[in-house]
């Protein structure tokens, strides 16, 4: 139902991610590079005018200013071949980065360092411009893929768009060609109000018009709503902080920031940012895909598609919110279920929640399951001697192969001990010649599954 619209989604989620992970570094090597040339003049002027009244510092900091400024001195003339002495009155920090107030460099020779600030603000800007464009960018997939989900449910279901309450005229109708085209006329008239509205505003829309639970938006609403707004000050009032933004995002989100402050955005931010979204969304839509067919196996195998490749990258809040939902969907295949736990557990283990999980993975008795799954259970567990006592009797049975053996994130553990080295250095499964292996399905994409 929404395979596709779910695919070019999580396609540009990821083409996102991978445009920042290339760029970035490219960047922040330019920013070092320029920073490496400054930063120990300015460190050089800030130790001169703590030094300048010794007899006001302890003894025991007194030392340890002296053996910095002797290392910043050892840096410097490094860098530029010569003995500098160092003074300035303020190096300013505002939104365009570090402005040279006044900087006196006293040496054999006159040195202007003004192109290595220059250089460095303007490496620091591009590196804020990457990490707001990104941001926008992806706020603007997650619209798209949002209209789609709009356009699917109020086409199939026009009745609840409300469009029976309006009107149109007779040429307005004429013009259209049709009652369906007029029909789809206010429908996407519709939806493009929703999407000009707030966030509260669509999730009002998901929950009386779609009627969907939504439960697992609570965690992530106000990081979300805050999202959103940011994204206006970037697009509206370059960044700066209004009163618009204080009085619609949380107050636990706004402490230390004003109006009229400029707003920051770092990596770990847009990181988490794209987390939540990608999440959140997909999951509006599996909700809704259930609520609209709920027998639709497509649903499973998408899934698990997607909370593979993020176990893969180590995105565990991703993969541990999509197995939540397969393992609470009542009409989802079993054996996605018993994958989808064995991934849960697997994701709140990497979490460090192991403790927490430890007393239900006790309980859990999978004598009745594939072997591969229980492999799976002895692996999370940490019981190596059950696990390499059913590990050849698995390989043996095709239910696992080496090259999966070797790649699944739930056998780390296991492929970390000395039995395994002793397993793979003793055994003929890895001494005989492994034929290619096939592209993974969607029932091998799962730690420890195997082909249904």
């Amino acid at each position: 139902m929404f395979d596709k619209q779910i695919k070019n989604f999580n396609e540009n989620i990821l083409a996102l991610r991978e445009f920042v992970d290339l760029i970035e570094p490219i960047l922040l090597e330019k920013f070092k590079e320029h920073n490496s040339k400054i930063s120990p003049l300015i460190m050089s002027g800030i130790l001169n005018n703590q030094l300048k009244n010794p007899s006001d510092i302890e003894d025991e900091k007194l030392d340890k200013l002296k053996e910095e400024k002797i290392k910043v001195d050892e840096q410097i003339s490094s860098l530029y071949n010569e003995n500098l002495e160092v003074e300035f009155e303020s190096v300013e920090a505002n939104e365009s980065g570090l402005v040279l107030k006044k900087l006196s460099i006293k040496g054999a020779g006159d040195i202007d360092i003004s192109e290595h600030f220059d250089n460095a603000n303007k490496s620091s800007s591009h590196i804020d411009l990457l990490y707001t464009n990104s941001l926008i960018s992806v706020l603007s997939s997650v619209e798209w893929f949002f209209s789609q989900i709009l356009h699917y449910f109020y086409q199939s279901n026009p009745s609840a768009s409300g469009i029976s309450k309006k009107t149109l005229t007779l040429q307005e109708i004429q013009d259209l060609g049709s009652i369906k085209d007029a029909e789809k006329y206010l429908i996407d008239l519709k939806i493009e109000d929703i999407l000009r509205s707030s966030f509260e505003n669509w999730i009002e829309t998901l929950k009386n018009e779609l009627k969907l639970s939504m439960s697992y938006l609570s965690p992530h609403k106000n990081e979300l709503v805050e999202a959103y707004q940011r994204r206006n000050l970037y697009v509206h009032n370059g960044g700066i902080i209004n009163s618009i933004y204080i009085s619609k995002v949380d107050s636990s989100l706004t402490k230390d920031l004003k109006i009229g402050d400029r707003i920051n955005l770092d990596k770990n931010y847009l990181d988490n940012t794209i987390c939540k979204l990608h999440l959140t969304f997909i999951l509006i839509a599996a909700e809704l895909w259930k609520k609209l067919d709920s027998d639709d196996k497509n649903r499973g195998d998408m899934l698990t598609d997607i909370i593979y490749e993020n176990i893969l990258e180590s995105r565990w809040e991703i993969a541990e919110g999509l197995s939540y939902f397969i393992i609470k969907d009542s009409k989802m295949d079993p054996l996605d279920k018993v994958v989808a736990q064995l991934n849960h557990w697997l994701c709140l283990k990497r979490q460090g929640k192991y403790e927490d999980i430890k007393p239900e993975l006790q309980k859990a008795d999978f004598s009745d399951k594939k072997n591969i799954f229980q492999l799976a259970l002895h692996a999370l567990k940490e019981e190596v001697e059950e696990f390499f006592e059913l590990l050849p009797i698995t390989l043996d049975g095709k239910e696992l192969n080496t090259d999966r053996l070797e790649i699944f994130p739930i056998f780390k553990e296991m492929r970390e001990t000395k039995n395994y080295e002793l397993f793979k250095a003793e055994s003929q499964y890895f001494k005989e010649a492994n034929k290619p292996v096939e592209k993974l399905t969607t029932a091998d994409r799962v730690d420890g599954s195997a082909p249904k």
